[in-house]
């Protein structure tokens, strides 16, 4: 995985986010650069989810932003070390009653009517009550440590230390493209399903293209022992 591979799976995200209909703003094409103010705060032991999604919301500190608030980072590092993250909107519901409060603030802003920092400020006054959990996903082949720290893996959740090994580097789309069918799935259905016949959904069969594009770990950074483990294949 390279800067230019990363950079057109960014790409790739985007048109999909408008097939499914939830795409918002495409903030940056490029793997995003080191953010220190936005570094600093993911690193302090008293920063919760909240702080983190206002902070990178606040910055624009995401290369797409979707419908509901929720975005993409994508970033890069030398070859193969790359962070891919998902951030849900923490003030979504199913009853819509956050999402509509925030959509209608951040309209506001647009318009001029609120600054952004007003807007930051009524934020630190709600409560987030949304369901969906942060993930990410790294490959960090220099910081893999046996049956500890694995190569290539998921973060689920705001919880730093938790670390679910994965066999594959993953493509952008790839990573995106489960985040679109795990929690946007009525979107999934409704766009792609058709009467192909082996794979009866368009998303489906790009999913399954870009499980094939994302190349396996290299047995150096997967152990045998690994393998009789839990990873994600």
């Amino acid at each position: 995985m390279n800067k230019e591979e990363v950079r057109a799976g960014i790409s790739q995200v985007w048109r999909v986010a408008e097939s499914l209909g939830i795409a918002e703003i495409y903030s940056n094409p490029i793997p995003l650069p080191v953010n220190e103010e936005f570094r600093d705060l993911i690193l302090s032991d008293s920063a919760n989810y909240i702080d983190v999604y206002n902070k990178a919301l606040g910055l624009s500190h995401y290369n797409i932003l979707l419908s509901d608030y929720s975005f993409f980072q994508f970033s890069i590092e030398g070859d193969s070390n790359v962070r891919y993250a998902f951030y849900p909107n923490p003030y979504s519901s199913n009853s819509n009653e956050y999402a509509d409060w925030f959509r209608t603030r951040h309209e506001m802003v647009e318009a001029g009517l609120l600054t952004h920092e007003e807007f930051l400020s009524l934020l630190a006054d709600k409560v987030g009550i949304g369901s969906v959990p942060l993930l990410r996903y790294e490959n960090a082949p220099a910081q893999r440590t046996k049956l500890h720290h694995p190569c290539s893996h998921f973060h689920i959740g705001f919880h730093s230390e938790n670390r679910w090994a994965v066999r594959r580097v993953l493509t952008p789309a790839a990573f995106a493209l489960l985040v679109f069918k795990q929690y946007y799935g009525s979107n999934w259905r409704a766009v792609g399903d058709d009467e192909h016949d082996e794979i009866e959904n368009s998303f489906d069969r790009i999913l399954v293209s870009e499980k094939a594009r994302s190349y396996l770990v290299s047995d150096l950074l997967f152990d045998p022992v690994e393998e009789r483990a839990f990873y994600f294949g």
